[in-house]
């Protein structure tokens, strides 16, 4: 068996504000702590794994940490699920995800921007976690594992109570938390991973055709958006694109995410 591993760092170990999980060594290390008791947890289960870095640019793995290949860079390939397309994938698992936009009392909540207020896939209100798994679903992947901080490991239950999740510290605040220790999450992470791997967890799937729709917050990148794209807008505030393969229109909607970012820089 063979798992991909995608990693976030605003749902591991210790992090509590954006700072540290964008720039700083401390984040980079609990990301660390939390990959590996799951690659531990899939290697002592003889399975192989994959590992993919979706936080910010994805070069926050430290590859001399570990022994599995690494997609790092973010790459936007059309139809290439994650750069792994053609690999035989048995299931998915999220490590240090978080909720969507806009959930009351959680720590560091986003969809992807903070300057996403909503982000809809066929009518489904969506965060990371649903999103990522509506996009396994299409290849028949189910997502079998979620650590993170406690509502988003209720997040991901609420879309399928099958899928194993690990809640490494408690949420208070928007930028504030009940935090376990490394040792101890790490021991925790291990033995859900164990778990997860021969759970019966069914994949999420949605029929085609397919629309995202993204409503942003006023902020620069709206602006840039309605310049250099307004022919994907629906109303002042929203985008939708429409297509009958769900990963191929995400991903032309990333080519123009990457535009909008690059001209707000």
């Amino acid at each position: 068996m063979k798992f991909l591993v995608m990693t976030d760092i605003e749902g591991v170990t210790g992090v509590t504000s954006f700072q540290q999980a964008e720039s700083s060594d401390f984040g980079k290390k609990m990301l660390m702590n939390d990959l590996k008791a799951v690659l531990d947890g899939i290697a002592e289960e003889g399975a192989e794994a994959i590992v993919y870095d979706m936080h910010t640019d994805g070069r926050n793995i430290a590859i001399e940490e570990i022994s599995c290949p690494a997609v790092l860079g973010k790459p936007v390939m059309g139809n290439n699920w994650r750069g792994v397309e053609g690999e035989s994938i048995d299931g998915l698992f999220m490590v240090g995800l978080h909720t969507m936009q806009h959930v009351p009392g959680a720590i560091m909540a986003h969809s992807y921007l903070r300057e996403y207020d909503e982000i809809y896939v066929n009518g489904i209100l969506v965060g990371e976690i649903g999103m990522e798994a509506y996009l396994a679903g299409e290849r028949n992947i189910p997502l079998k594992l979620v650590t993170a901080d406690d509502l988003g490991c209720m997040e991901a239950k609420k879309m399928n109570a099958g899928i194993q999740t690990c809640a490494v510290k408690k949420s208070l605040t928007a930028d504030s938390a009940i935090c376990l220790p490394p040792e101890k999450t790490y021991s925790m992470i291990k033995e859900v991973t164990r778990k997860a791997i021969n759970a019966d967890v069914k994949p999420m799937v949605l029929k085609p055709p397919y629309e995202i729709k993204i409503k942003f917050s006023d902020c620069p990148y709206l602006r840039a958006m309605t310049d250099i794209h307004p022919e994907i807008f629906d109303t002042d505030n929203t985008v939708v694109m429409k297509g009958d393969n769900l990963l191929e229109t995400w991903s032309r909607y990333l080519g123009y995410e990457k535009e909008m970012v690059d001209l707000c820089r």
